[in-house]
């Protein structure tokens, strides 16, 4: 148990011992006892005692040095062999050799006496050179001294070349007159004349000095030669109207071999056959390949929209059999040919569920076009990077390089899908498959892919291959007359109508307003900023399938025959121009629209029905 003081005392410590003042007899209960302090003051004084005796001897460590030191000393007299000194064994006796180097600081040749004697006197030679410096300026040097004062005349000419003016070399800037203070400074003056210091901090000297400079014209200079164009460059992109469709009538040749340009135009759409009734017989077969092994198929559908790059494929099969024949095996994935009223297409079945059930097996297939092979999972995923200028289409090029697939760009309607150039670090991808990559360049021109239907093709074209406000003068693709339609339905979808739209690349490339031809663009749209819009010519393809998709429109659905390759209409495909010709409204019933979406069925029982969606413009 510790001691408590309560009341403040002072504690002096001294040389003498410690005697307390404070009261310190007190005491608790009987089971507490106290055991007075231990006298530690004694031991902390004996710390302070002389030095032990240890100490005096590390002096005598440093007493005398060695003997050796005079040994040294008499090794430097002479040549002659040094007697044993107590380290002799460690050095040995000097060897003979060394002995007759000795002799070789004898007395010096006699050839040193005679090299002495020839800095005593100097050759004649000298004062003949102090005799050449002591010539007067011979007359010749008159004539030098003449020069100077009489310029030829062709020094007065070169004088007056340097006055020309100065056409050339930047402007002058206009020296500003007086001194210019950098901080403030602040001046007294007590009435006394001003007497600078010696080493004063500003020094103030009056007078200028003007450089000679020579004159330069300010007039002379037309800045206005350079200015922007104005802001509105959409009159100077559209006024060179569609290169595809122009045709030169002036070309000539005076060699009897050459004619006039071929221009190929889009061919009018073939007209069909309009009657009462309609007797079609269709014809439906599927094949397994490579083999062309038959497959029965009850009932199959097979559809594509505009925003896929593949058709779609869906299948009834009926028996274990049958779908032996069309699983995946070791080469992966099994190809079927299905052939509909001569219109052939070439699917992968990629899957297929079973509904069994008491006395009925059947199966569901689940396909897609070949095109689905530069998408995942069949194609790998890659990235890239451009470091130099590339073109969109020689990129698209090389997505396709060793896949077996080639691309086209329709160019017969009023519009084509442009080729553009991309800077170098413009272009650059991370971890997409060869569609992915070819299907952004489309979408970034304002395109969409069309995939083939038997064979490894992509078609990449406008989505609007004539704008809405001119499909009344635009050639069809297709022409559906009102005895073909089975049933038709729409349904009213209003759209903003946007009439310009601000496009622009993001780290590269130009900004573009397009503005609808005869509008004064009031009501502009979004504004689309990507990376690969880097060029006039795009942007502006890219903003006018933009604007394209406004307004007030429909979406109509019509059913109708799938007739064979001969017979017109056909087969619509997505991104076609159809005219849909209304016989009981009469001539003006007649409208245009853009076909969206189309689906084949085909029934068991021979009947084959074509469904498209036509987005339809007022």
């Amino acid at each position: 148990m510790a001691y408590v003081i309560t009341a403040p005392v002072d504690f002096a410590f001294g040389l003498d011992a410690y005697k307390p003042s404070a009261d310190f007899g007190f005491y608790p209960t009987a089971r507490y006892a106290f055991v007075p302090p231990p006298s530690v003051i004694r031991f902390y004084q004996g710390n302070w005692k002389k030095a032990v005796g240890r100490q005096q001897q590390r002096v005598a460590v440093y007493s005398t040095s060695r003997p050796v030191s005079s040994s040294r000393t008499q090794s430097s007299r002479q040549a002659r062999s040094v007697e044993a000194s107590p380290f002799g064994p460690f050095w040995g006796a000097v060897a003979k050799k060394e002995a007759q180097v000795s002799f070789s600081h004898s007395d010096s040749l006699k050839k040193e006496a005679t090299a002495d004697g020839r800095w005593q006197q100097a050759f004649n030679i000298d004062g003949h050179k102090s005799q050449r410096w002591d010539q007067s300026i011979q007359a010749k040097d008159e004539k030098d001294r003449i020069l100077w004062n009489r310029p030829v005349v062709r020094d007065s000419n070169q004088i007056s070349s340097f006055r020309r003016v100065d056409e050339f070399s930047p402007a002058h800037q206009v020296e500003k007159l007086g001194y210019l203070i950098p901080s403030l400074i602040n001046f007294r003056f007590a009435g006394i004349p001003y007497s600078p210091e010696a080493t004063p901090a500003v020094y103030f000297r009056m007078g200028r000095l003007v450089d000679a400079k020579v004159i330069q014209p300010r007039d002379s200079k037309r800045r206005f030669a350079f200015q922007k164009n104005r802001a509105e460059d959409q009159p100077v992109i559209i006024a060179w109207g569609f290169g595809q469709k122009a045709k030169d009538e002036s070309v000539t040749g005076n060699y009897g071999g050459e004619t006039d340009p071929v221009v190929v135009k889009k061919p009018e759409p073939e007209q069909p056959e309009i009657r009462e009734s309609y007797l079609l017989m269709n014809i439906v077969t599927a094949f397994v390949l490579p083999a062309r092994t038959p497959l029965e198929l009850p009932s199959m559908e097979i559809s594509l929209d505009i925003d896929s790059f593949s058709w779609s494929f869906t299948g009834q099969l009926w028996g274990a059999s049958n779908i032996a024949l069309v699983e995946p095996d070791e080469n992966g994935p099994k190809q079927i040919e299905v052939n509909i009223n001569g219109w052939e297409w070439i699917f992968i079945i990629e899957r297929y569920s079973t509904d069994r059930r008491f006395g009925d097996e059947r199966y569901t297939l689940f396909g897609s076009s070949r095109t689905q092979l530069l998408a995942a999972p069949y194609a790998p995923q890659r990235s890239k990077s451009n470091s130099a200028n590339l073109n969109a289409k020689q990129a698209i090029t090389e997505e396709l390089a060793n896949t077996g697939f080639t691309a086209t760009y329709p160019d017969l309607n009023d519009y084509s899908t442009p080729d553009w150039i991309m800077p170098g670090g413009s272009f650059s991808y991370q971890n997409q498959t060869a569609m992915q990559v070819v299907a952004k360049f489309a979408t970034t021109a304002g395109s969409v892919i069309i995939p083939s239907r038997d064979n490894d093709q992509v078609s990449i074209q406008p989505r609007y291959p004539a704008s809405p406000w001119h499909w009344n003068t635009a050639t069809m693709d297709k022409i559906i007359p009102a005895s073909m339609v089975i049933s038709l339905s729409a349904n009213w979808r209003p759209e903003q109508a946007y009439n310009a739209v601000y496009v622009s690349g993001t780290n590269a490339g130009v900004a573009v307003n397009v503005k609808r031809t005869g509008s004064n663009g009031d009501n502009p749209a979004p504004d689309i900023l990507e990376d690969w819009l880097t060029e006039t010519q795009v942007n502006t393809e890219r903003g006018r399938n933009e604007l394209a998709e406004g307004g007030n429109q429909s979406i109509t659905t019509i059913e109708l025959p799938l007739t064979d390759t001969n017979t017109a209409p056909g087969l619509i495909e997505p991104g076609m121009l159809v005219e849909v010709q209304d016989t009981v409204l009469g001539k003006s019933g007649n409208w245009k629209a853009l076909c969206l979406a189309t689906s084949i069925s085909a029934s068991g029982v021979g009947t084959v029905i074509q469904s498209i969606e036509l987005e339809r413009h007022y």
